[in-house]
């Protein structure tokens, strides 16, 4: 068995195999259950899954999975320069969702609490 490619993501393995099923072609998938156990960072011979296939499947193999070994570039790449509207758009979302970024908050149930039940402050 010659390693071929190793994926990058469980997305990539799931569409490798299916590539791979669908053509027909014998492979094995080394480190395929370790890296389940072991989620996260990837670090090469520990938790990396590395497709295999056969020798004599090989060029076959390299052909199907040519998109994922040598990706094209973009053809239109994402234009990323900050706009006006862009910036607007930005400053409108946290005032509008502001009350999903965490941080200390006044309570009115915990202030309620703090209080006596006569309704006079505690000394301190």
């Amino acid at each position: 068995m010659i390693p071929i490619y190793t994926a990058q993501s469980e997305s990539e393995v799931a569409v490798i195999s299916a590539m791979l099923q669908a053509y027909e072609v014998p492979y094995f998938i080394r480190g395929a259950a370790f890296s389940r156990l072991y989620p996260g960072l990837q670090i090469k011979d520990y938790n990396t899954q590395t497709f295999m296939v056969p020798s004599a499947f090989l060029e076959l193999a390299r052909e199907l999975l040519r998109d994922f070994i040598q990706p094209q570039p973009q053809q239109h790449p994402a234009d990323t320069s900050g706009s006006i509207t862009r910036m607007f758009r930005v400053v409108i979302e946290m005032l509008l969702a502001g009350w999903v970024f965490t941080g200390k908050r006044w309570n009115k149930n915990q202030a309620e609490q703090d209080q006596p039940a006569d309704g006079k402050e505690l000394e301190k």
